[in-house]
């Protein structure tokens, strides 16, 4: 039953992947530099070699803040289980795969001796996509043009990236105030609090749900999206059906990134695969994952995808506590796009 599930998901993937490719072609090159021209943009706001942008918000105050928000000391770890062949990948990834190098079948047919004294040991490899888990996105993951952040040119991404790769955020990681908006909780149904397929979340609904939940957005904060759609991919019997294209996330517009430039928001995290609605129709146009260009590209803003936030969420609904302490370092590949992270709130 797994498998057959398995299978079938990659197969949706695959045919996604025609569809994301199509509409990235139908859409004309300038079509973001037009949507973009008055946007934010924090470009040399940070000087010309710096490589983890809006994360330069938060500094010693920002963390000491952060510790302020621990009461209880209650902790949440806040990535999705890797297991081999199967998991929630955007279109065009496959899934970790995981293989035993040595285990106790060598031992057993005769092909490795215990060492002396008598132990044995296990050895694994993995092949994944650097983003097919919750990870995090270097700054130059996404661009539009021949530019990626702070102007760099694209042609920095050949072979490994020279400017905005993940490892320099690994470097510097992410330590601050985070501040978990449940929107599934708040506009979903059902016993799960899950927003329905293409569902576009927009800034008066991230303003809505810290209303609900008695929040305070503060400056710098960094925002925990949940949607609770990921949800569904590990159902045998969803209350919908979980597609990479129609999950749902926020949507483009003028007024959230003003929004997010004017409280500096240094990252932003969910549950789903891009943080956005993959595909968006803007002023009659379709965009595949415009947010991406706006704010990783122009504001430098970092995003952190896949994140599993149920525990956290249910929690935070009974005590009435959607803030604290977050930690997420992601590991350090240095010339990379993105890089796993196993994400920490501390409560």
């Amino acid at each position: 039953m797994q498998n057959n599930r398995s299978i079938q998901k990659v197969a949706m993937g695959v045919v996604a992947a025609g569809l994301i490719l199509a509409a990235q072609t139908a859409v004309a090159q300038p079509s973001m530099e037009t949507l973009q021209r008055d946007a934010p943009s924090n470009w040399g706001k940070w000087g010309d070699a710096d490589q983890v942008g809006a994360l330069n918000y938060l500094g010693d105050a920002e963390v000491l803040e952060a510790v302020g928000a621990v009461r209880s000391g209650k902790t949440f770890t806040l990535q999705v289980p890797m297991t081999s062949g199967d998991g929630p990948v955007f279109p065009g990834r496959i899934p970790t795969q995981h293989y035993m190098s040595q285990d106790e079948g060598l031992y057993a047919s005769g092909k490795a001796d215990p060492l002396a004294g008598g132990v044995k040991y296990s050895d694994d490899v993995v092949f994944m996509y650097l983003q097919g888990t919750t990870h995090v996105d270097g700054l130059a993951h996404g661009w539009y043009g021949d530019q990626v952040y702070g102007g760099e040119s694209a042609q920095s991404t050949i072979h490994g990236h020279a400017h905005g790769d993940v490892g320099a955020i690994g470097e510097k990681g992410i330590v601050g105030r985070g501040v978990l908006l449940d929107v599934g909780r708040h506009m979903g149904s059902g016993e799960h609090h899950r927003l329905a397929p293409d569902t576009c979340i927009n800034l008066d609904d991230l303003k809505a749900t810290a209303d609900a939940q008695g929040t305070t957005i503060n400056p710098r904060d960094i925002l925990v999206i949940r949607t609770g759609s990921i949800e569904r991919y590990w159902d045998e019997e969803p209350d919908a059906a979980w597609d990479a294209m129609t999950e749902p996330g926020l949507c483009y517009s003028q007024e959230l990134l003003q929004w997010i430039d004017e409280l500096e928001i240094p990252a932003i995290a969910s549950d789903n695969l891009a943080i956005e609605k993959v595909a968006q129709e803007i002023d009659g146009e379709t965009f595949v994952i415009p947010l991406h260009g706006a704010l990783m590209r122009d504001m430098g803003v970092v995003l952190s995808e896949i994140w599993w936030l149920n525990d956290l969420a249910a929690d935070s609904a009974e005590d009435g506590q959607y803030s604290f302490l977050l930690v997420a370092a992601p590991l350090k590949m240095m010339q990379g796009s993105g890089s796993p992270v196993n994400p920490v709130a501390i409560k």
